[in-house]
């Protein structure tokens, strides 16, 4: 479950593959940051309590 969104700025290189199979260096300005949780329900007492 996503629970945040937001761009950071900064200036930063990144590598994109291009039409020939190659890379080739981009400047981007931003980056784009999610914030994700995942939420799992279920009985976790009988792994606490277990001592073996």
């Amino acid at each position: 479950m996503k629970i945040l969104h937001f761009r950071q700025f900064y200036k930063h290189f990144v590598f994109v593959e291009d039409t020939d199979g190659g890379r080739k260096k981009l400047l981007k300005n931003y980056a784009d940051v999610n914030v994700c949780i995942d939420m799992v329900c279920g009985d976790t007492k009988t792994d606490f309590e277990r001592e073996d």
